[in-house]
Formats: C-alpha cells, sequence, structure tokens
C-alpha cells in the first residue's frame, strides 16, 4: 500500500458546464414575470387596494409628522430679554432714564419694531427738560427716523416725529411731519395731540383745542389723551388762566402718573396760584415713583425758595447734581441761591460751570459779575458782564440791562458797542448794586 499524490493542477481542464440558460438569468425572468402579474393584478383591483393601503400610509406619514423637529422658532437672546423686561419694569416704577435705556437696547435689536420705537422716541423727548436737553432732544430725532424706517406708510413714525421737531424748537417741519401723518391715517390719535401743541406754539390756540378734541375722541384709551390734555392745561396756563389749566392737568397726570413732565407744569401752576403746599405735594407725589429725576428736584428746590425753606432748597439742588452734576438749570439756580447767601466763593464756581455748558441767561452772567467784583476781580468780572449785556440786549432784557450796565460802570468797563441798552446814566438811576 502506498500514498497516491494529488494530480497537478493543469491549465484548460477545467470541467464544462452543459446548461444553456445561467441561474441569475432565470432568477430575473421570474422576477419580471412576478411584478407584472402584481401589476396586472393592482391595476383591475384598484379600489379594493386603495381603501386597504391609503390608511396605513396616512396614518405612517401623521407618525413621521410627530417624529420631525418642529421648525425652530425665532429665540430672544440674553441680552434683550433683560432690556424686554427692564423696560416695562422701569416704566412702571416711573424710573424713566432706567426705561429709555432699557427700551432702547430693546429697539436696537427689533428695528422692525415701530411701536417700540415709537415708545422709545415719546420717553425721549418728554424727558429732554421740555427740549432743552439738546444732546436727548436728538437722540429722540434720531429715534423718530428709525420709526419710520420700521414702517413708512403707517403714520407712527411722521407723528412721533412731529412731537420731536416741535420740543426742539422746529415748528415747521413738525407741522409738516404731523400733517403727513394725518393724511397716512386719519383716525391715529396721538397726530392730533402732537397737532395741537404745534398750533399752539405757532400762537393759534382756537386751532389748537379743536385738535384736543379730537384726539380725545379718536384716543380713547391712549397715552394721547394725557398729550392731549397736557396742551390743554399748557394753553389755558401761558394764557394766564392758572385756575383753568388745574383740571386738564390733573386728568393727563392720572392717565400718565409716571410722566413727571405734566407733575411739573401742575405744580408750576400752583406757584403762580401761590398755593405752594399744592406744589409740594404733587412734586413729592413725583419724587416717590422717581427719586432722581432732576426736573423734579429743581421744581421743588425752587418751591421751597420760594416758600423760604432754604435749608431744603439747597438740599434738592444739591440732589439734583448729584444724579445729573451737569444739570445747567439747577446749577444756574444753586449758583443764584448762594449769590444772594453772600456765598460768592460757591457761587462763582456754579455760576461759571452753567454758562461753561451752556446757559444763556442774563442773570448767571450778571451774577458771576457781581460776585467777582464783590472779590476786587474787575479783571474776570468785565468779560462776563459785557457777554450777559449782549445777551440781555438780544432778548431786550430792561431789568438786567440796567443791572449789567451798572456794574460794569462800577468796573469802569466800556459798554458793548452795536447793541441797543440803556445808556450808563439810566442804568445807574434804575438799579445799585448791593452785596
Amino acid at each position: 500500500m502506498y500514498l497516491r499524490t494529488p494530480k497537478r493542477y493543469q491549465p484548460g481542464r477545467r470541467r464544462r458546464q452543459l446548461g444553456l440558460i445561467s441561474r441569475r438569468t432565470i432568477v430575473y425572468l421570474l422576477l419580471i414575470t412576478g411584478l407584472g402579474t402584481l401589476g396586472w393584478y393592482l391595476w383591475n383591483h384598484q379600489a379594493e387596494v386603495r381603501s386597504a393601503v391609503v390608511p396605513q400610509i396616512e396614518s405612517l406619514a401623521d407618525d413621521m409628522q410627530t417624529r420631525v423637529a418642529p421648525r425652530p422658532t425665532a429665540t430672544v437672546t440674553p441680552d434683550l430679554e433683560v432690556a424686554q423686561s427692564g423696560c416695562m419694569a422701569a416704566y412702571q416704577q416711573g424710573d424713566l432714564e432706567e426705561a429709555v435705556s432699557q427700551c432702547r437696547t430693546l429697539a436696537e435689536g427689533s428695528p422692525n419694531d415701530i411701536n417700540i420705537h415709537y415708545q422709545v422716541t415719546h420717553l425721549m423727548i418728554i424727558t429732554s427738560n421740555f427740549g432743552s436737553d439738546a444732546e436727548r432732544i436728538n437722540s429722540a430725532l434720531e429715534f423718530a427716523e428709525k420709526t419710520i424706517n420700521a414702517n413708512p406708510e403707517l403714520p407712527h413714525g411722521w407723528a412721533i416725529r412731529a412731537m420731536a421737531l416741535d420740543w426742539s424748537g422746529n415748528y415747521g417741519a413738525a407741522l409738516a411731519s404731523a400733517l403727513h401723518a394725518r393724511a397716512l391715517d386719519e383716525n391715529f390719535g396721538p397726530t392730533y395731540a402732537f397737532l395741537a401743541e404745534i398750533y399752539h406754539d405757532l400762537g393759534q390756540d382756537e386751532t389748537a383745542l379743536s385738535y384736543i378734541e379730537q384726539a380725545k375722541t379718536l384716543d380713547t384709551g391712549g397715552l394721547a389723551i394725557a398729550d392731549a390734555l397736557r396742551t390743554e392745561g399748557l394753553i389755558y396756563s401761558d394764557q394766564g388762566y392758572w385756575e383753568d389749566a388745574i383740571q386738564p392737568y390733573q386728568r393727563a397726570l392720572e392717565i400718565a402718573p409716571n410722566h413727571t413732565y405734566i407733575a411739573v407744569e401742575l405744580a408750576n401752576n400752583y406757584v403762580a396760584l401761590n398755593e405752594l403746599d399744592d406744589a409740594i405735594g404733587v412734586l413729592d407725589g413725583a419724587l416717590q415713583k422717581n427719586p432722581n429725576d432732576p426736573m423734579v428736584l429743581f421744581t421743588l428746590a425752587n418751591v421751597y425758595t420760594r416758600s423760604g425753606e432754604k435749608e431744603k432748597a439747597f438740599e434738592f439742588y444739591h440732589r439734583c447734581l448729584d444724579t445729573n452734576p451737569d444739570n445747567v438749570l439747577c446749577l444756574s439756580y444753586l449758583g443764584g441761591l448762594q449769590f444772594y447767601e453772600n456765598d460768592f466763593v460757591s457761587a462763582i464756581n456754579n455760576l461759571k460751570r452753567a454758562i461753561d455748558l451752556g446757559s444763556d441767561n442774563p442773570e448767571d452772567f450778571w451774577q458771576l459779575g457781581q460776585s467777582y467784583f464783590y472779590q476786587d476781580r474787575c479783571d474776570l468780572a468785565i468779560p462776563y458782564l459785557q457777554q450777559g449785556y449782549q445777551l440781555a440786549a438780544a432778548n431786550e432784557d430792561a431789568n438786567n440791562l440796567a443791572k449789567l450796565v451798572s456794574i460794569l460802570e462800577s468796573c469802569n468797563a466800556p459798554i458793548p458797542q452795536g447793541v441797543i441798552g440803556p445808556t450808563p446814566t439810566e442804568a445807574t438811576e434804575t438799579s445799585t448794586p448791593t452785596p
């Protein structure tokens, strides 16, 4: 017995298959036949197939819908979330400066939100110290343009732009903007409230009062009524009918209790009626809502000055300057109070700062020059006295002209040329400086 060795591989000797059709071809033929039979069946039994299959497909589609993630919604960034809550909270609390800051951030993050831009512009206007704060009123004008850009076809931007222009003293442009707002929507109440104030500033009080009535009719629940009633009070106040002004001011303040500028104007009417306790009561109420409102602090200090309570007056002038060290009115009036208390060093510091910041009140120049004069510093007094003389002459302010001429004479200084004022003799007869 022996082991057989395997045969070596010999090419070309592979066994040949005898089948005529391959297995793959047979599979394809069977599939084609099956699909054809299935298609013939489905075509001839469409109703039965649809009733059996379609509900299952719809159910599957519903199931898939629940599994597909919904389209993401726009989310507010953390900064805007803080601004959104802070804007409303600050306004409701009466902190209008904080409201301006927070609402402005919110508006800048929502460039197409016409309502928030309108609100920010309105807040900027009513916190501009009756338009005397140039920086604030310019910001209001910029935001008014943004309000227009948010939707030029709506009246909001054009109307609030009219209010901003009016408070800046540009009455012609204000009127044009308000009339355009009215053309866009004759039923937009704020337009008529702003038209009323514009026509009052143009000296047409009858027309102004007619627009106030239209504003009351069109806007029965909004701030436009407060704006209209405030203008009604302003009209009567400027005409000297202070008693008649009280009621519209009170109603305006009831509607907009956080609008401290209305409280200030109401208090001024009480002062004109010599009802100082009522004025102090109104201002104290406003101050409780916003302890740092410079307009309220200034007015309260002024009322206490009139009532002879100088310590309280000093307190509120200083509080005003603690809130805003550059408040020209508080610097001016505090300096004046110090001047009459013979505190000339302090008076000089505050009056000079008020003038450097833009005061054009001739009284400030006279008091500053007089303070330098009492310190034997006519060299420092003369430039301010001459500037004050020019301002008083331009305003035809005979009282201050007389005082300025008198002290210029005492300093042996020339009277500015090219302006009309009392002669040195007339001035000496009408005013004698006293420390």
